[in-house]
């Protein structure tokens, strides 16, 4: 049986996804068509690990399918890296953060690789495997 808090759709993970990043459906931020070739990304990436597409049957596979969807939104909306930019004489400078340094990233790929240690799922693919933050290519050049 379902708790009440566990994923049971891809409706429901979308709007939990867009509930922990902030990212509306709008064209500057994260449109409705972006998140669902993300969350498509994102299942396909759990499906190669773990050879199992039983996503809402279990709360901690949920679980790792909404954080790990979220690393890969994350990516997709804030993969420009702009150091500086000049409207007329004024000139901005921006310090994105450090990649490496991503807390939200690393806190949602930690959320991933323990939700799948703790899935009652049988895996038959999965081989313990941790996913890891390789986010300090993001956006650079």
């Amino acid at each position: 049986m379902a708790q009440p808090f566990q994923l049971t759709s891809d409706q429901e993970l979308r709007s939990a996804v867009r509930d922990a990043t902030s990212y509306d459906d709008t064209t500057d931020e994260l449109p409705e068509t972006q998140l669902n070739g993300v969350l498509e990304d994102a299942k396909r990436d759990l499906y190669i690990l773990t050879g199992s597409s039983e996503w809402y049957s279990d709360t901690a596979y949920g679980q790792a399918l909404k954080a790990w969807t979220q690393v890969l939104a994350k990516s997709a909306v804030e993969n420009i890296h702009i150091d500086s930019y000049s409207i007329a004489d004024e000139e901005i400078s921006l310090s994105n953060a450090d990649p490496d340094d991503s807390q939200q990233i690393q806190l949602w790929t930690q959320q991933s690789s323990r939700a799948l240690d703790k899935s009652d799922l049988p895996f038959p693919d999965y081989q313990n495997l941790s996913l890891t933050n390789t986010s300090s290519y993001i956006g650079r050049r």
